[in-house]
């Protein structure tokens, strides 16, 4: 069996206004984002499984859940002012922004950071914070029609576990791609892995760290998150 292949660029307005549907319900889909392709579908426990069987992937490795868009991210996910300002600076964009695990969640399962924080007397304490990751890709333009869906995907990049990352459709393993109902061509992604930033104690503290590095240094973050932007609302 192998994934039926949609060319996101030459979709007819019916087609388009099919696909939503068609992602909801497919058990897996290979898809299109501003970094990586990726494999995932609808957020829930059988996708995330789904996931894991393609992939040959530990099941207690996170994964990320990739929003439409900001403002659904925003709707879904409960964030402090804090937080909720640095999603504005740094979405859409290749980056995953890692935060403490919302209240009320239950899949994807949470991944989990440790902070060593000095707590009086210069001593350390090491503190565990359960945690998710947040994307909201900058789509590429034939993949723009997935800035529409109502429902955010939970999704891993689209490699056997430990493989490169695919850049195009054609570079996907065979092997994962039978894993899948639907196979989304968008063209080209960017092919650099999406930057994850821990934000999982910006709230209590303001301070942040890069986890991985990607298509975003450490600088870039640094100056989305502190210069001065007339364009985001008060909070």
């Amino acid at each position: 069996m192998s994934a039926e292949v949609v060319d996101l660029a030459a979709l007819d307005m019916a087609a388009a206004l099919a696909l939503p549907l068609r992602l909801a319900v497919a058990r897996l889909v290979c898809l299109p984002t501003d970094t990586v392709y990726g494999v995932g579908g609808a957020l829930s426990p059988a996708t995330v499984a789904a996931i894991g069987a393609a992939k040959g992937r530990e099941a207690r490795k996170p994964l990320q859940v990739i929003f439409p868009n900001r403002e659904l991210l925003l709707a879904v996910v409960p964030l402090g002012r804090r937080t909720t300002d640095a999603c504005l600076r740094l979405l859409p964009g290749p980056v995953t922004l890692v935060v403490p695990y919302p209240e009320g969640f239950t899949c994807p399962p949470p991944g989990e950071v440790v902070h060593d924080e000095k707590r009086g007397l210069g001593r350390a304490k090491s503190v565990t914070v359960g945690t998710l990751g947040l994307r909201v890709p900058r789509w590429p333009a034939p993949a723009r029609l997935l800035e529409t869906l109502s429902f955010p995907l939970v999704a891993s990049s689209a490699n056997p576990s430990g493989a490169p990352a695919p850049r195009t459709l054609d570079a996907v393993d065979p092997g994962v791609l039978a894993a899948c109902d639907l196979a989304l061509d968008g063209g080209p992604a960017g092919g650099i892995a999406s930057t994850v930033v821990d934000l999982s104690r910006y709230e209590e503290t303001g301070r942040w760290r890069v986890l991985r590095e990607g298509a975003w240094g450490a600088a870039d973050i640094e100056e989305r998150l502190t210069r001065r932007r007339d364009d985001l609302p008060r909070l």
